[in-house]
């Protein structure tokens, strides 16, 4: 072997050797499949559950673990779940700056991150250790004091458990600002909703600041709308938001923010699009190159720890390692995705039934609300096209009738759930062939 070759050879091995300490063992490979997904999903919830053994209140190592593996409907026992509820009891207790009964004086967001992830648990917040954490998100003034970011979890936490805002009469101002003084600008769901669409940006997005849209902060107003999308001004934002989102999307199916490539920007786009029933590893508008943002998040996970990294290339104070942040909103995002799109449909037997009819059977698939049958005289699916919807998760059979005789079809299947009024879709099954 020549030294030139040896060279080269040695180069590429370096390469490929920088490559794996990097990425773990998955990388970007496009078009993540169920077996996949299930599998980082099941592994980052054991990972989070055993390192986050003592949660807290706070948006790393608590509330987020708490959210996500709820959602996820993983077996958290009784006792940890009375130690996350102790430490916040014991943070109201104790006081911000030496004032008892608040989290903060300013960001409202304290509040209403844990009152999402009470409204998950199926937990009263307005009775938190003597507190009403709901009274303060009635007052909109301390609301907003942050940004967008606080109408947007504002609206979430309300909805996370249906809550209402109590009765602000006779209250008095717990913000900073206006402190002991009368509430004046009292929250409602439409002020809130008003409060999101009034920050619209130009190209369709939402960021904290600036004139350019932000995947993350997009992501989030996306999934604060998703259930007023029946309002005709909700809806068109919500359209605006979407198609912003799909030209942010970069070739890898990543998202960036501040311009770095974060698996947390790209885990708000996955949980902004499912909520609006929007299925992030299939749509066309969210694959680029064959990668979906799905594929994107996956980039960042390190197989052998079981986490996520904030980044994949070190730079501005971060390292490409696995980082608790980072995981947990990936977790939670993949929670959401888990508990709305249905798994890829599988066809048990389709045969013909009488002269002009095929009887087509499948096999149920997790968290579908129904199904969506699809039948062709071609193998694309492009010629004499017909389909039927097929509701609720008992019938697992559909005849399809009227069909011309001595025809060959083809027939695939997929599930769908009802997503915020929107029918999210799962793949379709394999198609079968059928001749008449």
């Amino acid at each position: 072997m020549n030294k030139r070759r040896q060279k080269l050879i040695s180069l590429l091995l370096s390469a490929v050797l920088m490559i794996t300490l990097v990425c773990g063992n998955i990388g970007s490979a496009a078009a993540a499949t169920q077996k996949e997904i299930t599998s980082v999903f099941n592994d980052t919830a054991d990972y989070l559950y055993k390192t986050v053994n003592s949660p807290v209140c706070d948006s790393i190592g608590g509330d987020w673990v708490l959210y996500g593996l709820s959602l996820a409907d993983y077996k958290m026992s009784d006792a940890y779940v009375a130690k996350y509820v102790k430490a916040v009891e014991a943070a109201l207790a104790e006081g911000y700056r030496g004032q008892k009964g608040i989290l903060h004086d300013r960001k409202y967001t304290e509040y209403a991150r844990v009152i999402v992830t009470y409204g998950q648990l199926g937990l009263n917040p307005s009775k938190v250790g003597g507190v009403n954490l709901l009274e303060f998100l009635g007052d909109l003034d301390a609301v907003v004091w942050q940004g967008i970011n606080g109408p947007i979890w504002a609206l979430q936490a309300l909805d996370s458990g249906d809550f209402d805002i109590p009765s602000m009469k006779g209250k008095t101002s717990k913000f900073a600002s206006t402190a002991g003084e009368p509430v004046k600008n009292v929250t409602t769901r439409q002020k809130l909703i008003n409060c999101i669409l009034d920050s619209q940006l130009a190209d369709g997005g939402w960021a904290l600041s600036g004139s350019k849209a932000d995947p993350d902060m997009t992501g989030m107003a996306l999934a604060a709308l998703a259930p007023y999308q029946s309002q005709k001004k909700v809806k068109s934002a919500i359209d605006d938001g979407i198609e912003c989102l799909s030209k942010l999307q970069h070739k890898d199916g990543t998202y960036s923010t501040f311009g770095d490539k974060t698996a947390e920007s790209c885990a708000q786009v996955i949980r902004g699009l499912v909520r609006c029933g929007i299925n992030p590893n299939t749509d066309k508008r969210f694959k680029k190159n064959g990668n979906s943002v799905v594929d994107g998040l996956f980039s960042f996970y390190d197989s052998k720890v079981h986490g996520f990294r904030h980044v994949n290339e070190a730079g501005g104070g971060y390292e490409a390692v696995v980082d608790q942040m980072a995981t947990e909103q990936a977790f939670y995002a993949l929670a959401e995705y888990k508990a709305n799109v249905p798994d890829k449909a599988s066809i048990s037997k389709a045969s013909k039934s009488g002269s002009d009819a095929v009887k087509v059977s499948w096999k149920k698939a997790a968290v579908a609300s129904g199904y969506q049958v699809v039948i062709a005289t071609d193998s694309g699916f492009s010629k004499n096209v017909k389909k039927t919807t097929v509701k609720g998760q008992s019938s697992l059979s559909r005849k399809v009738t009227e069909l011309k005789v001595g025809k060959t079809y083809y027939v695939k299947v997929r599930a769908y759930k009802t997503v915020n009024g929107k029918k999210i879709y799962g793949a379709y099954s394999a198609a079968k062939k059928v001749k008449l």
